[in-house]
């Protein structure tokens, strides 16, 4: 079996200090931690995936609609606001616009 000679590389950084909330910042190292990871390698692990791969095509913050249906979907799965059916394709073409 042949091995890979790893390239030795020269270590060079760049520091990047992003400001967040306290609170967030406290959660989001809890999680990461879970998985064996610190905030500096996950930022280093997303930007270096961004700059080779670029964003996901779908990347981005939901807008005022699309986190108004969520917020329908989450109150029909808690049984809270049943979402309207419809029983038809014009009830349901007309739901869909509304």
């Amino acid at each position: 079996m042949k091995r890979l000679k790893m390239m030795p590389h020269k270590v060079v950084s760049a520091k990047i200090n992003p400001r967040i909330d306290p609170e967030i910042k406290e959660r989001a190292q809890k999680q990461l931690a879970q998985h064996g990871l610190t905030m500096s390698e996950f930022m280093r692990v997303m930007v270096t995936t961004i700059a080779n791969q670029g964003l996901q095509r779908y990347y981005g913050f939901p807008n005022e609609q699309v986190i108004k249906s969520v917020n329908e979907v989450k109150d029909d799965l808690a049984g809270t606001k049943p979402l309207e059916g419809a029983g038809d394709k014009a009830t349901l073409e007309k739901l869909l616009n509304e």
